[in-house]
């Protein structure tokens, strides 16, 4: 089986509950789309918008310019992603994302980790921070983008290759909460067997 270059998004699926991206590439389904995807794409169009003509204040940053919708790709960890906004001051270039929650989860910074990765492999140049943008609080948290995290989205590359490759099912995520909503649930029986 010959995988297709990766996406961020797999690797936030990925760390949020492994099985939806290996579902996305082993059924031959077409994704659902749920409310709440449609909801947020959505937000994200009214936050670009919105943002376009605001300061920078929020990232407390005075200058810089910003790009919306930057389509990012490494030919060498094989993985694409669009990327909300890219900030480019005079001495850095800042990953940002927008976000329709009031916290910033692990599967969060590990996305904005990927997402700099790509951006370094674009621009060729190295990015030590990114944003969240929370959009219900109008709020930018800052995440530091380390070299464990680094590592790590190249750790989650190898298992989710690894995983469709072989295909086997990787085991759930341990916080069946996430379970209720997830538009891939009736296909994990052993987690609806539980009574998630």
């Amino acid at each position: 089986m010959n995988l297709p270059d990766l996406t961020v998004t797999d690797v936030r699926q990925h760390v949020y509950c492994p099985r939806i991206p290996y579902y996305r590439y082993t059924l031959p389904l077409e994704r659902p789309v749920t409310a709440k995807m449609d909801l947020g794409r959505e937000e994200h169009e009214s936050t670009s918008a919105k943002e376009s003509r605001r300061t920078l204040k929020a990232y407390g940053i005075k200058e810089g310019e910003r790009r919306f919708g930057v389509d990012l790709y490494s030919r060498h960890l094989h993985l694409r992603g669009k990327i909300d906004m890219v900030i480019f001051t005079r001495y850095e270039l800042i990953p940002v994302e927008y976000k329709m929650t009031s916290g910033v989860g692990l599967h969060h910074k590990y996305q904005l980790a990927a997402y700099a990765m790509l951006a370094e492999h674009t621009f060729s140049c190295t990015v030590s921070r990114a944003f969240v943008y929370l959009t219900p609080e109008k709020r930018a948290v800052e995440v530091p983008i380390t070299a464990a995290m680094r590592e790590r989205v190249r750790g989650v590359l190898a298992e989710l290759r690894r995983s469709v490759w072989n295909e086997r099912l990787p085991a759930p995520t341990p916080h069946r909460g996430r379970c209720t909503g997830c538009e891939y649930r009736r296909f994990c029986g052993d987690v609806l067997a539980g009574g998630a």
